[in-house]
């Protein structure tokens, strides 16, 4: 087999309405106030805001797939989570590996999320060793065009994981670990915006696998604590490689981005920090 030099590009995105989302528990510090009680959700903006993020990867020429929420799911909404899409070089067909949640309360996503991928004819994979946790996307991340799955071992994520997706996908696989209380998901630190291109808080890991990012990427774009907590800027996402779109209040990383040639898109998704996730999390990038 001769492994492409460059993987298709996935231009589909998959999101999940937000009928259902709240904030029901908390499963990571961002979901409860100072006095500790549960986050408040505007529900109502908050399909505003999912709306305005969906009609912008519409005006970005990307086609949107809407997957129906699920009673008693508050989280589903968050579509980066229950798997992660990948190009089979083995078949030449879209695959994808399914999640193990962490959480019980979002277990019961996974199904819905296996369902919708049968019926688009994906080869579906599983981890096959039950001690196992894996968030998906949340936690791993192709790296671009490029057969490398970047993954972090964490909160969610248990560390053996880099093997078994080594396993079912054949690919290159580069593990780092979380090192930040704050940061529960690489997606929250760490956000590849093309195949050279890489923006991430330092400060969520040592220095071994700061020396990896530094190899693995030739362009690597620093964010700021602040912006990465209180903003949530590394949950940032380009769908196209020039693009991208990020919650706003970051001019620091926005103009960095700028520097670098990318466009930012700044969106409003404060309803959905309540609950620990943004741009990133709200969307699965899909053949």
């Amino acid at each position: 087999m001769i492994t492409p030099k460059k993987l298709p590009l996935q231009q589909r995105v998959l999101m999940v309405n937000p009928e259902y989302f709240d904030v029901e528990y908390a499963i990571n510090a961002f979901m409860t106030d100072e006095n500790g009680e549960l986050k408040r959700v505007d529900k109502t903006l908050a399909k505003h805001q999912w709306k305005t993020l969906a009609d912008i990867y519409r005006k970005l020429g990307l086609e949107v797939t809407i997957l129906q929420a699920r009673p008693n799911l508050p989280d589903m909404v968050f579509a980066a989570n229950q798997s992660l899409p990948f190009w089979s070089l083995d078949t030449n067909v879209p695959a994808v590996v399914m999640s193990r949640m962490t959480s019980k309360f979002r277990k019961p996503e996974v199904e819905f999320f296996s369902e919708w991928y049968e019926s688009e004819h994906y080869a579906i994979r599983e981890i096959n060793q039950d001690e196992l946790t894996f968030e998906g996307n949340g936690d791993a991340v192709v790296q671009g065009t490029r057969p490398v799955i970047w993954v972090a071992n964490g909160p969610r994520t248990s560390a053996a994981v880099a093997d078994e997706l080594k396993r079912l996908t054949g690919y290159e696989v580069i593990s780092l670990t979380l090192r930040h209380e704050l940061f529960y998901h690489l997606d929250t630190c760490f956000s590849i915006l093309d195949s050279e291109t890489v923006a991430f808080y330092p400060g969520a890991f040592d220095a071994a696998d700061l020396e990896k990012i530094k190899k693995g990427f030739s362009r690597r774009i620093e964010i700021g604590l602040e912006e990465c907590r209180d903003s949530f800027a590394g949950n940032c996402h380009s769908p196209d490689g020039k693009h991208v779109i990020l919650q706003k209040g970051s001019p620091k990383f926005c103009g960095a981005l700028k520097t670098h040639g990318f466009e930012p898109i700044e969106v409003d998704t404060s309803e959905f920090m309540k609950s620990g996730g943004s741009v990133f999390c709200m969307k699965m990038m899909a053949y």
